[in-house]
């Protein structure tokens, strides 16, 4: 399977190392290491699984029209028959020749992918606004560049990055068709382990779990919403509309709830999560 771009970042991966080569260039890797190392296994599981198929020249596509509509797939099957899963990797993957297990394989491995590039754009995004303008990393050493970058860390968005990453997992986990499939257990020790480490964060730092003003806003809206009403099956999608329009204004026409570092939306998954933990 030759590499394909997928979004701005991860590389569709032959295998996954020369993903992990390229992630643990990073100087965060370091903080993040179990997490990039449990989602590139189940990557190669499943990858295995597909090869032995015999399906190599039409996988590189299934894979990444399956990626790109992971999160509508997920959506959808949470309410759906079993049955609907591999159906519907095999509408959006544009592949009528891949059993049940080859296609949760394939949906399995998006959900992976999502949840690697997540920690990708975490990483790339702090390096990319740790440096002050004029220095490089060639005017420093190896080791005291990373060490700068890491001390530039805020650690609530490393706890978002590390939620987001067990949120794209999740589906695995509670999914009826993936029940018995023999990849849910790494997924679920993926995500006791992220939980764990986000845990450890938090833990001797006294944070205080409140809502952010951002989350009220998203909860205010939705509430506002079924007030008008709106069906809850609907909400979670004009929210996230509405999010992104006040994201996509200029700075100085933001609402003062947008942080000014803020330069692109939540995912809709990510709206929906966090309406639903203030049981919206």
């Amino acid at each position: 399977m030759n590499a394909s771009a997928i979004g701005d970042s991860i590389q569709w991966p032959n295998s996954t190392a020369g993903l992990i080569e390229y992630l643990s260039a990073q100087p965060l890797y370091p903080l993040c290491r179990e997490q990039i190392l449990n989602a590139c296994q189940l990557i190669d599981r499943c990858h295995l699984r597909l090869h032995q198929a015999g399906i190599d020249d039409v996988l590189t596509s299934m894979c990444i029209k399956v990626t790109q509509h992971e999160e509508t797939i997920s959506e959808n099957a949470m309410s759906a028959p079993p049955e609907y899963l591999a159906r519907a990797v095999r509408q959006y993957g544009r592949c009528d020749l891949v059993t049940d297990d080859q296609a949760y394989a394939v949906y399995i491995m998006a959900c992976a992918v999502k949840a690697l590039e997540v920690l990708n754009d975490w990483m790339r995004d702090v390096e990319r606004c740790a440096l002050p303008k004029g220095i490089s990393m060639s005017d420093l050493s190896r080791d005291v560049y990373c060490e700068y970058i890491e001390s530039q860390v805020n650690e609530a968005d490393r706890i978002d990055a590390l939620e987001l990453y067990v949120i794209y997992l999740e589906p695995i986990t509670a999914l009826p068709a993936l029940r018995r499939d023999e990849l849910r257990p790494l997924a679920l020790s993926a995500i006791r382990e992220a939980t764990r480490r986000k845990a450890g964060i938090i833990s001797g730092k006294d944070r205080v779990d409140e809502v952010s003003e951002r989350d009220v806003a998203l909860v205010e809206k939705a509430r506002a919403l079924k007030l008008e009403g709106m069906s809850r099956r609907y909400v979670t999608t004009e929210v996230h509309r509405w999010f992104k329009q006040q994201v996509a204004k200029p700075r100085k026409l933001r609402p003062e709830w947008i942080a000014f570092e803020t330069d692109k939306a939540l995912s809709r998954k990510r709206v929906d999560e966090i309406l639903k933990q203030h049981n919206v």
